[in-house]
């Protein structure tokens, strides 16, 4: 299946396929980065990392933590 995925750090959007039964925790991991310091929101609304991705899901993801 494939979503669409804007990075808000990055300032740039993604096309990514994933498998069948993925969650947001497997894209996070796909994407390189880690559930702690990010939320991600779909459809304007925060979403845990257990939920279920679903073909054509749009995702924006803002990184919370940044180095220092």
């Amino acid at each position: 299946m494939k979503v669409k995925v804007k990075l808000v750090r990055e300032n740039t959007e993604k096309n990514v396929e994933l498998n069948d039964k993925s969650s947001v925790k497997d894209l996070l991991r796909l994407l390189g980065y880690n559930v702690q310091g990010v939320v991600v929101l779909k459809d304007g609304i925060p979403i845990i990392e257990d939920e279920k991705i679903h073909d054509g899901d749009s995702f924006t993801i803002f990184l919370t933590a940044s180095g220092g």
